[in-house]
Formats: structure tokens, C-alpha cells, sequence
């Protein structure tokens, strides 16, 4: 079986998606099947020095990267054939629209992950009228040609584009393949005075970090460390909220290199977004034994209740107080308790679990034998 594994771009400005891909290819290749990658170059910017597509090469994954769309869709036509099955990542670039169609039109097995694309929620932030009937249109293509639709939570499936052979496959967190594995960062708190609320990631409107740090700033007996940034209006707008209060840390952006650091500063993480159709900085404190305070809109938070391996709120202002109240007043027992139900939690998001379960729908397609297979069958 041969996996053609199609993304825009590799350019790491695009946010999470792309690590994801990357990861999702890197663990699917070291469970042992052929894989290829197809993306865009990105004008102006070397992609041999972009991380995902360096991690890929370095474990040994051929990546083709094109000028444009038509030089990317020739390849396409010269080469798919050796492929069985095609699966794109994210549903409106032109060129995972033309891939699917050239896919279908050659007999090819079609799989996508769509990162929230297929959501409701997605249609509902469009707000050019014709954008939104663009997408609508591209909804009812892809229900009517593509073979599997792969969502990285029930969260996101239940929200999203209904499918007869949609599935749930997490993403890949930590690499197991490489002896990685879930470790608590430490078994105390961080602080002996106050507890350690965290939060990483971009200042977004759909982060809702205005309603965490409105929360922190009311709760007594905790400290809020805001790592990472995002336009400059946004920014000055939430800091603005604890100008008074010296109980908010603002971090600025965070490297990869300081990570590790971040997160032995602080007792939980926590996620209140609008919607988060996975949770990957969540996911990435559980893996330390750092529980987590999620909102339910989340895709993670339904793991993290049924493990308890941190809180699950509405994520306003009230119900986020009401849990940071509740990390104040933990005893170093039931912490204890929550980072090891956050490390049995977080072994659900290893690169191995994530490739049996995404080799696992590739074999349940029906596959149109490659060129490559039926010219050794023939010799």
C-alpha cells in the first residue's frame, strides 16, 4: 500500500496543522508503510529549512514541493497511478480540491483531515457571503467523493460534515517510536505559595485569553503565566485587564527550546477556546502530568473528563473561577492523583496508537491496485 499525503504548505506560520501533518506522516512511515508527502513551496522562503519538512526528510519520507498548483497537478498526473490511496490535509486549498478530483477520476482511494474545515463552527465564522457558498459547495463535494473523512475528535466529528465512513483518529503528541513516553515533569506543586495556572499558545479572539486572565484576576491563590503573542491591538487590549494585578506573568512568545521550562512552572494548563477541534497544547501538558483545565468545547475535553485528569468548564468567566478556586484548594494528594490520570490519559496520543489507527481505515478502503503493484504482479 502506497499513501500519497497532500498539504498546502509546510511554512510553519500556518500554525498547527502542519506539525500535525507532519507527525501523522512520520508515525505512519515508522509503523512501516510507504508514504510520500506533496505541498507548495512558500514565495520568497526556503523550505529545506522548515522544521516539519526537515523532520520528515530526516526520517527518511520523500516530499515533493512545487512552484505552484499546475506544477503540483502534473506531478499528479504523472505519478498517481503509483499510488493507492490519496489523502489530503484541510479541505479548501485549490490544490487538495483538484488532488481528490484527479484521485477519484483514477480510480485512487480519497482520505481527508480536514482541521476544523468541516466544522459548523467554520461556516459560521465565514463571513463573506461568498466564501460561505463556496464552502458549502465544497461540503456537499466532498460528501458525495471522498472515500473516508479522518477527525481528530468526537467533538469535531460531532460537529461536522456527517459521513457514512467518517472515523475518529487523534493526533500523534509524543513519538514512541523514538522511546518517548508520558513523564511527569515533577511530583509537587511548582509553588509552595500559590498555584501555577498556565497558558500557551497565540492570542487569538477564539483562545478567549480575555475570559482566563478576567478569571485569574478575580480568583485569590493563583498566579496566571501567559506565554506566547499575537496582533499587536489584541495584545494590549488583554494585558490591559491585569495592569493592576502582578499575579499575571506575561511570558511573550515562547521558542521550542523553552518549552520544557514553561511547563515545570506551572501546576495546569489550561484551554477555555471558543472551539478547538483537537487541544495540542492540552495534550502537550498531559504528557508531562500536568492536568488541564479545558472548556467543553475543546476536542480533548471529553479524555479529560472521563480520566479526570483536570477540570471541564463552560469556559466563561464564572465556571474558569470556579475551577482555579478549586486548583487553589487542592491537597498535594489529589494532585498527585490528577497527574497520574493525566500520564494514563496521554498514552491515548502516541505516534504507534495514532498509525494503527490511521493504517487501520486505509485498510478498510476499498483500494484500487497501484501501477506499481500490478507491474510486479505481471513480471
Amino acid at each position: 500500500m502506497r499513501i500519497l499525503r497532500i498539504v498546502s504548505t509546510l511554512n510553519p506560520e500556518a500554525g498547527g496543522p502542519v506539525s500535525v501533518f507532519s507527525a501523522a506522516v512520520i508515525s505512519v512511515a515508522a509503523a512501516g508503510a510507504e508514504i510520500e508527502c506533496l505541498t507548495l513551496l512558500t514565495p520568497g522562503k526556503d523550505i529545506s529549512k522548515f522544521p516539519e519538512y526537515e523532520r520528515m526528510v530526516e526520517r527518511g519520507v520523500k516530499v515533493h514541493a512545487f512552484r505552484n498548483v499546475s506544477e503540483a497537478v502534473l506531478f499528479l498526473g504523472r505519478s498517481i497511478m503509483s499510488f493507492d490511496i490519496v489523502h489530503v490535509d484541510g479541505c479548501w486549498d485549490p490544490l487538495c480540491v483538484l488532488a481528490i478530483s484527479i484521485a477519484k477520476v483514477t480510480g485512487r482511494a480519497t482520505v481527508v483531515t480536514p482541521h476544523e474545515t468541516l466544522t459548523y463552527e467554520e461556516l459560521q465564522r465565514t463571513r463573506s457571503t461568498f466564501r460561505l457558498a463556496i464552502k458549502r459547495l465544497l461540503r456537499l463535494y466532498y460528501r458525495a467523493v471522498i472515500d473516508s473523512i479522518v477527525y481528530s475528535s468526537t467533538l469535531e466529528q460531532r460537529d461536522s460534515l456527517w459521513h457514512p465512513n467518517a472515523v475518529v483518529v487523534q493526533h500523534p503528541v509524543f513519538d514512541d517510536t523514538e522511546g518517548a513516553r508520558p513523564v511527569a515533569i515533577r511530583d509537587a506543586f511548582a509553588s509552595a505559595s500559590r498555584r501555577q495556572l498556565g497558558y500557551l499558545g497565540r492570542f487569538h479572539f477564539k483562545k478567549k485569553l480575555e475570559t482566563i486572565v478576567s478569571a485569574a484576576v478575580r480568583t485569590a491563590d493563583v498566579e496566571l503565566l501567559v506565554a506566547g503573542s499575537g496582533p499587536r491591538e489584541y495584545e494590549e487590549s488583554v494585558r490591559a485587564l491585569s495592569r493592576s494585578e502582578d499575579r499575571v506573568k506575561w511570558l511573550g512568545f515562547v521558542q521550542k527550546s523553552r518549552r520544557e521550562e514553561f511547563f515545570r512552572s506551572i501546576d495546569v494548563l489550561v484551554l477555555a477556546s471558543e472551539y478547538e477541534c483537537f487541544g495540542m497544547a492540552a495534550a502537550e501538558a498531559l504528557i508531562r502530568g500536568i492536568p488541564v483545565i479545558v472548556s467543553e468545547r475543546v476536542g480533548i475535553a471529553d479524555d479529560v473528563r472521563e480520566m479526570r485528569a483536570g477540570f471541564v468548564v463552560e469556559g466563561d468567566v464564572e465556571s474558569l473561577a470556579g475551577a482555579f478556586a478549586g486548583c487553589s484548594k487542592l491537597a498535594l494528594a489529589q494532585y498527585c492523583e490528577m497527574q497520574e490520570n493525566a500520564l494514563t490519559l496521554a498514552k491515548r496520543y502516541s505516534f504507534s496508537a495514532h498509525a494503527n489507527a490511521q493504517l487501520g481505515v486505509y485498510a478498510a478502503l476499498r483500494v484500487t491496485p497501484s501501477s506499481r503493484e500490478v507491474s510486479a504482479e505481471q513480471s
